[in-house]
């Protein structure tokens, strides 16, 4: 998957910096890094991944067209999400 650019507005930028504490430069680092990607139940995207600074994080996003992604929310991966993204990451 490619992603070219990000969509941000106030609603998602306040969503993940105060309900979860992940700055939208933190959440772009994950894509940056070779993440995981997974297809969610609601038919969006997680990308799984560390960050430059070594924070694993899942971003969820919607992908719109042309390789824009606009992220719905993110979150601090839990230990069961860092063992997953082990497991299927070299795959």
């Amino acid at each position: 998957m490619r992603i070219r650019d990000f969509e941000w507005d106030n609603g998602n930028v306040l969503h993940i910096e105060l309900g979860h504490g992940v700055k939208p430069e933190r959440a772009e680092e994950v894509f940056a890094v070779r993440p995981l990607f997974r297809k969610t139940r609601k038919d969006h995207y997680a990308a799984m991944g560390p960050t430059l600074d070594g924070r694993y994080l899942t971003i969820v996003f919607e992908l719109k067209g042309n390789g824009i992604a606009r992220v719905i929310t993110g979150w601090d991966m839990s230990h069961a999400e860092k063992a997953y993204c082990r497991k299927h990451k070299g795959k």
